[in-house]
């Protein structure tokens, strides 16, 4: 190892120092210094030895070496003097120098050893590094691509999500999917690559992945790009729907029907518009007009009247307690004809006097009119023939037909058997009428007559009684109702109560029907039990008499026939009251 400059220097220093300041110390306390430090050097020597011996570190033995062979040289130097202290001087000189270079030698020693321990630590460090960088490598997995959300909140979200990305790889913004009474609705958002128009064109499809048994109605949402998907879970409208009893307080609130298929109430406007009724025999026609009739009868400003020229009229006698006359002849068919005729003349006048353009009950003073005809097709058939061929009866009702509605007047007529010649010869007729109800119909090609050539209206394809389609200004898509069902005790029920208190038009403002008869006698007495009083003006519509042949039969039906004179009118007697007369006359 080389010595350098800093070592010699040092090395003679040191023990220079020790020398001069042993004698210092000798000189001024004598023995007494150089017997401490000779005890320090022996001390400082074993210190040394045993270090070597029991391979402490290398600097506290090279180090109490270096003291002892100092303190050794002090002693020596201050007892003795002379050729040892030259000599212990000079030991002293080669001890430090050799102290110095073995201390600098296990110094940088040392100092290579924590470098080679510093760089293996981390050499270990990188490799566990690089063995912790595989490990992750090898255990995570692949990062997820970014893909759509077809996570919803239920079940049918999901799969509403999945089928649409599936069919159109489009992710709908948003689905909200809420349980309803017949099954569930979705509203969906659509993204900007997806219309509704083309996702409405595809809906079988949808469905079809859906992979749910029933049936889809869709509609457009309140925004642009919305859609509205609506399923119904089997039949609703398989149970029955009872009646219900409502109120209106004017003819022109609506009156209900039944349920759609979600089970919500179907409301209809009659007021202002013609209604036609269809269906075959036992699918709930004659139940439909019932409902109808028995709601427009138990309103304050609402009147009716009946048309049923079959034998017996078996629809429309049952309520006679509600109408203020019943048609059942084709001779008082055309009375009743030729009376509305007049009546809307008449009220043509009191609208254009009050500047008005349509009747309101409450302002003009006469009800709305509701005319009841339960089989169209009698009406054509009867009317349209024999001393009535120059005027049938269907040419006079599709005259009124399009021209009483603003008068509050309307008809509400029926058929089982819809054809050409029930409208007049014309299917134009049946426009005149706004809303159109049937119910199943045996003759597929019957439905034309009804709701014309549009596709979707299919009465024939109605699977059970009380079934009906609707079609009106306000139910433009083809879809099933359900009508209440009237039960015949709760029909007779409604009729008797609503009866009790429906107000018959006053004598000289009424419509007079034809009563038959063998004799005039007959016919006087026919009419009289039938509008109770009568003027004679009356009684001439009734039985189609001259004034003298009225007046003649009404004096010898006396005493079970009188005039009253406070009145004017022609009645009869009750029947105790003439007889006890007449016994007492003889």
């Amino acid at each position: 190892m080389k010595i350098s400059r800093a070592d010699a220097i040092s090395a003679l220093t040191l023990p220079s120092l020790v020398s001069g300041a042993a004698l210092i110390a000798d000189w001024q306390y004598g023995n007494t210094a150089a017997a401490v430090e000779l005890v320090t050097a022996l001390a400082a020597g074993k210190l040394s030895v045993v270090s070597f011996a029991k391979k402490w570190s290398p600097t506290l033995s090279w180090g109490a070496g270096t003291v002892a062979a100092a303190f050794g040289q002090a002693a020596i130097t201050g007892a003795v003097g002379g050729g040892p202290a030259v000599y212990a001087w000079l030991v002293s000189v080669g001890l430090a120098g050799a102290a110095r270079v073995v201390y600098r030698h296990h110094t940088r020693h040392d100092h290579m050893k924590i470098e080679q321990e510093s760089v293996r630590l981390q050499t270990g460090l990188v490799r566990l590094q690089m063995a912790h960088h595989q490990l992750v490598q090898r255990t995570t997995p692949e990062p997820a691509v970014a893909g759509p959300n077809l996570t919803g909140r239920t079940v049918e979200e999901t799969k509403l999500r999945t089928v649409v990305w599936e069919l159109f790889q489009a992710e709908l913004p948003g689905c909200t999917v809420e349980r309803t009474r017949t099954g569930w609705t979705a509203v969906l958002d659509l993204p900007v690559n997806l219309d509704r128009t083309r996702l409405r064109a595809a809906w079988d499809k949808v469905a079809s992945g859906m992979g749910v048994a029933g049936e889809f109605m869709l509609e457009d949402g309140a925004l642009t790009n919305q859609l509205i998907a609506r399923f119904i879970d089997g039949d609703p409208l398989a149970a029955v729907i009872p009646y219900t009893r409502t109120s209106g307080a004017r003819f022109t609130d609506p009156v209900l029907l039944g349920v759609d298929r979600f089970l919500n109430p179907v409301w209809l406007d009659l007021a202002y518009n013609h209604t036609l009724v269809a269906g075959s025999s036992k699918f709930g026609k004659s139940t439909l007009v019932r409902s109808i009739a028995v709601q427009l009868a138990d309103r304050p400003d609402v009147v009716l009247y009946g048309m049923d020229l079959k034998p017996g009229a078996p629809e429309l006698t049952p309520m006679l307690p509600i109408l203020q006359d019943l048609a059942t002849t084709p001779e008082q068919a055309h009375t009743l004809l030729d009376w509305l005729k007049e009546e809307l003349t008449e009220r043509g006048e009191i609208l254009a006097q009050a500047g008005d353009q349509e009747w309101d009950p409450q302002k003009h003073g006469r009800p709305a009119v509701w005319v009841l005809e339960d089989e169209l097709a009698e009406l054509v058939r009867q009317g349209d023939d024999g001393p009535w061929k120059k005027q049938p009866a269907s040419k006079k009702q599709e005259s009124l037909l399009a021209l009483m509605r603003f008068a509050g007047m309307h008809f509400l007529s029926a058929t089982q058997q819809p054809s050409r010649k029930v409208f007049g010869g014309t299917t134009d007729a049946r426009g005149n009428y706004a809303n159109r109800l049937s119910t199943r119909m045996n003759d597929a090609d019957h439905r034309r007559f009804i709701f014309g050539n549009t596709p979707g209206w299919e009465p024939g394809k109605l699977d059970a009684p009380g079934k009906f389609l609707l079609q009106s200004p306000v139910h433009q898509v083809p879809a099933p109702y359900k009508g209440m069902w009237l039960t015949g005790d709760e029909f007779r029920a409604e009729v008797a109560r609503i009866g009790a208190t429906t107000v018959r038009a006053p004598v000289g403002k009424r419509l007079i029907l034809p009563v038959g008869g063998d004799t005039n006698q007959d016919r006087v007495r026919a009419a009289l039990v039938k509008y109770g009083n009568a003027t004679r003006r009356e009684l001439e519509q009734a039985t189609g008499l001259g004034e003298k042949q009225v007046l003649d039969a009404a004096r010898a039906l006396r005493p079970e026939v009188e005039r009253c004179e406070d009145t004017q009118t022609w009645r009869l007697v009750p029947v105790g009251a003439w007889e006890a007369q007449a016994i007492a006359s003889r």
